[in-house]
């Protein structure tokens, strides 16, 4: 099949000044605004594209969205168009890259916080059949995706429903109606990350070892493939070192401004990246880690740009986590709403299992599509 590089196919566009973090609140606009980590849905009033575009997240993790509507974005995102959609169909190349999404991955290069870079997607080649073809491929694609995304609405729709418990229970974390006392956080429960895994440390196979990627989408009830692991033996010694998540723990990416914040349920080994990840240690004759969690995303919503820090990419550091002011309603009272969470909970992972089954369609349309076997 016919290749041709990105570039060949896409411009990009002027990139933006906007800087995440920048006082945005979330449902308060008419337009979305997508940033490397993020999509804040209707979350600013004046747009910056107004035709089908790809977008790029240039930093952290790596992303790729497609945006058909009027949109802004922030200035860790790369925004192409393509040259001519009588050649190119934006959607199916987002299809194309966001099943190849390891083509990407490879980009992100540098210490510390890797970024990808323009030269880097210019030089991706493209599979370019006919453009009746690329129709048919994107709409086969786009189906499944539906039958996907109906299932992940409704997993939202329980999260809602979560959040409207809460806020009815305990109000606004910020505004405080209710007048609950507060502690800083770092009184209440201990704060910080992992031991640090050295690259050579990793192996091809044994203990899921997860970075903040891995950390967040499981908090958003996506199912993941690990990528990296440790020896059960390298486990083992750092459970006896430093302890390991427990049930009820906190764990969330340094870059969290959508509050994805997963809770370990169960009892299944893992460890997770240094510094990237960072872990709340929770004491349940102290505080309820469902009520926590929610507070904390509540939290985030509203007031990330204060707690953050950074000037492109605002990061959660222990120590701001710790001086965060916790509001401490009657632990039974938090109870009570962790039972109530504890139901939609149930609800919810029924939904995952349909969503599981979505998503391996899905993946199995998208090979074959991509091999020509779709058409």
């Amino acid at each position: 099949m016919l290749k041709k590089h990105f570039s060949e196919l896409f411009d990009f566009q002027k990139k933006s000044k906007i800087k995440a973090g920048d006082g945005l609140k979330i449902n308060e606009g008419k337009y979305p605004f997508y940033t490397s980590s993020n999509i804040l849905t209707k979350s600013i009033n004046e747009y910056q594209f107004d035709k089908p575009s790809l977008i790029f997240g240039t930093g952290g993790l790596a992303s790729v969205h497609l945006c058909i509507e009027k949109f802004a974005v922030s200035t860790d995102c790369l925004v192409a168009q393509a040259k001519d959609e009588k050649i190119i169909l934006p959607r199916y190349v987002y299809h194309y890259l966001e099943g190849n999404i390891y083509i990407l991955e490879e980009g992100f290069k540098g210490a510390g916080l890797k970024h990808i870079s323009k030269g880097y997607i210019s030089n991706i080649q493209i599979p370019l059949p006919p453009l009746k073809t690329q129709k048919r491929i994107a709409q086969i694609l786009d189906d499944a995706a539906a039958l996907r995304n109906k299932t992940e609405q409704l997993l939202k729709e329980y999260d809602a429903l979560a959040q409207s418990i809460f806020l009815d229970m305990f109000g606004d974390p910020v505004k405080n109606q209710k007048g609950w006392k507060s502690k800083k956080l770092g009184d209440i429960c201990d704060i910080g990350s992992s031991r640090r895994v050295f690259v050579d440390e990793l192996v091809e196979e044994g203990v899921p070892f997860y970075r903040g990627k891995e950390v967040g989408e499981l908090s958003t009830n996506k199912s993941i493939k690990s990528e990296l692991f440790i020896s059960n033996e390298h486990y083992e010694n750092l459970k006896k070192e430093t302890g390991v998540p427990k049930i009820g723990d906190l764990l969330m990416p340094s870059i969290c401004p959508d509050g994805r914040i997963l809770r370990v349920h169960n009892n299944n080994p893992f460890y997770f990246k240094d510094g990237r990840v960072l872990w709340i240690k929770i004491d349940s004759l102290k505080i309820n880690s469902f009520y926590l969690k929610t507070f904390l995303k509540e939290l985030f919503y509203t007031n990330y740009s204060k707690i953050a820090s950074g000037t492109t990419f605002a990061e959660l550091k222990i120590v701001a986590l710790k001086k965060i002011k916790f509001l401490e309603p009657p632990l039974s009272l938090q109870n009570e709403y962790a039972e109530k969470i504890t139901l939609i909970e149930k609800q919810k992972e029924l939904a995952k299992q349909e969503l599981q089954e979505s998503q391996d369609l899905f993946n199995c349309l998208l090979q074959k599509a991509f091999k020509g076997e779709l058409v």
